[in-house]
């Protein structure tokens, strides 16, 4: 199944990119002249691990999963992105493959700009250098944040972190996440099993209300790691 392409990219959509928000007029009318938009369905896959990387993408409605094959071959979420965020191997750090797979989880309709007009672009316009090298600056910055969660935490640490990381904020401190038991495992390193167990226990202690299709956060600070919250908060996983 190939995704839809829409014609072309307006400033407004540009706009609505938290990394482009505050460019100049003239450098937005310059992206928009060489980006379409493109839409895929849940499950589709947006790219896939080892490929030959061909493009910098952007969010503007919609989640992608970020998913990478262990040689054993086991699946280990990395990252959610959602509106205004940036994924895809970058053409200023000559990354010719893709590092990862990506994956629409629901509707998703995305914003791109292919890595030979990047480079183009860049040699003529050195803001947009500093502005790309600070949205990738900010990926690398997570994957090594993944790093240090998968070697050192638990799997109900990877859990709590999913909740609080994907979690949408409503009234103050609640917030609600929007996630099934069997993405939020794979985004954790796990299976749906636990996943639902894990779920069980916080619900027990008062930290989530579980409902059908969605997770409401009632205790943010008993989810923290173990890192940043005293031992009298810890649940026991």
């Amino acid at each position: 199944m190939h995704p839809h392409t829409i014609p072309r990219v307006t400033i407004q959509d540009l706009r609505r990119i938290p990394a482009f928000e505050t460019l100049p007029e003239d450098y937005l009318s310059t992206l928009a002249a060489v980006m379409v938009t493109r839409r895929y369905a849940p499950g589709q896959i947006i790219f896939l691990e080892g490929e030959q990387s061909q493009s910098l993408w952007f969010v503007l409605d919609g989640r992608v999963k970020i998913i990478k094959q262990s040689e054993s071959g086991r699946v280990q979420g990395l990252c959610m992105m959602d509106r205004g965020k940036c994924f895809g191997s970058c053409p200023l750090f000559s990354m010719s493959h893709n590092p990862a797979t990506a994956e629409a989880l629901d509707n998703v309709t995305l914003c791109v700009i292919p890595a030979d007009t990047v480079a183009s672009l860049t040699k003529r316009d050195p803001k947009l250098v500093r502005v790309l090298t600070h949205i990738y600056s900010q990926r690398l910055q997570h994957l090594a944040r993944v790093s240090e969660v998968l070697g050192a935490w638990t799997v109900g640490d990877r859990i709590n972190d999913c909740l609080l990381t994907y979690a949408s904020h409503v009234d103050g401190a609640e917030g609600c996440v929007a996630l099934t038991h069997e993405r939020l495992a794979a985004l954790a390193g796990t299976v749906r099993e636990v996943v639902t167990r894990h779920l069980k226990r916080l619900e027990h202690h008062g930290v989530i209300r579980s409902e059908s299709g969605r997770i409401t956060i009632l205790n943010r600070d008993a989810l923290r790691p173990p890192c940043s919250r005293n031992e009298s908060q810890l649940i026991s996983m």
